[in-house]
């Protein structure tokens, strides 16, 4: 049974929607009114601007996040706690988080506010503030802060299965200082098992739409983005110059998933040939609690600026409080509210199972043919920028998407993205999981199928929640496949929130961005209460 329903999830979640995707761009090209031509290449390449942003924003905001993770993952050896710092995070998708952080950072938000009123150094909005509320510059920082948790939970799933505190001792008993051991000894080891995680996160940064429309500059955009606004023009150039640029963002990728390949690599003859040098005086420790601390800080700011922008009736700068809080807002838009939520939360319900069910359909046909190793085929959905797969689909879904489809289409959609994203999540406590268990069950009487059920889903049941939440909250964010394969029939929180906040009204973008975010917190709240089952216990 676990064989047949392996074969389905590969034809129905990973070879048909990629392969119908790829195949439809490769036949499309050649048409001669809609296909790439040599004239609009040669146009992407004159405006290089956007290429350049594009491969600038897919290198920098991975990276950047990648070493910020590894620099504070040292704390979650000495303090399990920390990892409930990353719920909260990980449970705000993209654009909430975006909104949010405009409202707390941006030249007019909460914090010049702050500033102005104890020191008055601002009576108007600083010209010159680090973070402009459109720029490349935001993208890349909303990125970083957004993917960091992400790559904190995947480093902190492979940790669990390395003998890091050991690793840690003996470098030590050779002179190494602790952060000396971290880089030199552990960090290597888990650049090599990230090499798929990070690849998903450069490849989102490439394709992203939704952020650049948020709070990206649009002189230039980055390509993902002018890719996405050409298919919405119906003139055949713009139709060439999108079938083109959709290409180009394959090109790219290509080039950026090669150089993610050699980091690792090129991580061991930049660092680990150098000696080790004297002990660092910087106390990185303790600047990587802080940085913990300002994650917390990050997340309880963002939640309680949207609670306040949606509650205000009146804030002018520099006002630090709104002038009064009233619900007049909600009780005004709840009728607009209504649909898009319901969309989102059974979307986001409906797909999140799918794509866990089907993870652990693969995983467990990766224990019967005894395959421990991240299976990369699984996450080819990710390995390929969401603009030019999303337009296959919606090139070859055609009529289908105007006949009553539309939302089973999105909801296929959804599960494409979130099974990969349940699979990273629970590959490593599925594959570590201690066979003794299942074979003590079979020798008291019980059948394969019910050890399964009886002994080993109760203690991965924590995981298993994790992954579920996880997938639940990448799926209340999907914006391409909603906004394409939905046709405007199917409106979700994410793609009014963009709609609403693009145009410059965050007020009323507050609303669509609280809610967006609710969904996804009540369910890492309910994982949260879920016991560390026996596995933590007893693997």
């Amino acid at each position: 049974m676990v064989r047949a329903l392996s074969i389905a999830v590969w034809l129905l979640l990973i070879i048909l929607p990629v392969g119908s995707g790829v195949l439809f761009l490769l036949l499309t090209s050649l048409d001669g009114k809609t296909g790439v031509s040599l004239a609009a290449f040669s146009e992407l390449l004159l405006g290089y601007e956007s290429i350049l942003s594009s491969f600038v924003l897919a290198v920098v905001a991975p990276f950047v996040a990648c070493y910020l993770a590894l620099w504070m993952a040292p704390g979650i050896l000495r303090k399990q706690r920390l990892q409930q710092l990353l719920s909260p995070l990980l449970s705000i998708p993209h654009v909430a988080f975006a909104v949010g952080l405009m409202l707390l950072m941006s030249p007019s938000g909460w914090l010049v506010r702050l500033v102005e009123a104890v020191s008055g150094l601002f009576p108007v909005p600083p010209a010159g503030w680090p973070l402009p509320e459109k720029s490349l510059v935001t993208v890349i920082i909303v990125l970083v802060l957004k993917e960091l948790p992400f790559l904190l939970l995947m480093i902190s799933a492979q940790l669990k299965q390395l003998p890091v505190k050991s690793w840690l001792v003996q470098a030590q008993s050779y002179g190494y200082s602790e952060r000396q051991a971290w880089w030199r000894i552990v960090t290597p080891e888990l650049l090599r098992r990230m090499t798929l995680p990070m690849a998903a996160v450069i490849i989102y940064s490439l394709s992203v739409v939704d952020i650049p429309l948020l709070v990206g500059s649009n002189t230039p955009a980055v390509l993902a983005q002018r890719v996405y606004e050409w298919t919405f023009q119906f003139a055949a150039d713009s139709q060439i110059k999108a079938m083109t640029g959709a290409w180009v963002l394959l090109a790219m990728a290509l080039l950026l998933l090669l150089m993610n390949s050699k980091h690792s690599v090129l991580y061991h003859r930049l660092v680990l040939r150098k000696s080790a040098g004297t002990p660092e005086r910087f106390n990185s420790d303790k600047a990587s609690r802080y940085a913990w601390g300002f994650l917390g800080f990050l997340s309880f700011g963002v939640i309680t600026v949207l609670a306040l922008q949606s509650l205000a009736s009146s804030w002018f700068y520099p006002d630090l409080w709104p002038a009064a809080l009233s619900p007049e807002r909600w009780q005004t838009e709840w009728s607009y509210l209504l649909e898009p939520t319901v969309h989102s939360f059974w979307l986001a319900l409906l797909s999140a199972t799918t794509g866990t069910i089907a993870a652990m359909v693969l995983l467990q046909r990766q224990r019967q043919k005894a395959v421990n190793s991240f299976y990369w085929p699984v996450l080819i959905a990710l390995l390929i920028p969401q603009v030019p797969l999303v337009l296959g689909w919606q090139r070859v879904l055609g009529q289908q998407l105007t006949e009553g489809w539309q939302l089973c289409w999105v909801f296929w959609s959804h599960a494409v993205y979130t099974l990969p994203y349940a699979y990273l999540v629970l590959h490593g406590a599925y594959t570590s999981f201690n066979e003794q268990w299942l074979i003590r069950a079979q020798s008291l009487g019980y059948s394969a199928r019910a050890a399964w059920w009886r002994v080993m889903l109760p203690m991965l049941k924590q995981p298993v929640a994790i992954a579920f939440a996880v997938a639940f909250s990448v799926s209340i964010a999907q914006y391409l496949p909603t906004q394409w394969l939905g046709q405007g029939v199917t409106p979700t929180l994410t793609t009014e929130a963009v709609s609403v906040a693009s145009g410059g009204d965050w007020r009323i973008g507050s609303l669509y961005a609280l809610l967006q975010m609710l969904l996804p917190l009540l369910v890492f709240i309910a994982v949260g209460g879920i016991r560390k089952g026996s596995y933590a216990e007893h693997s």
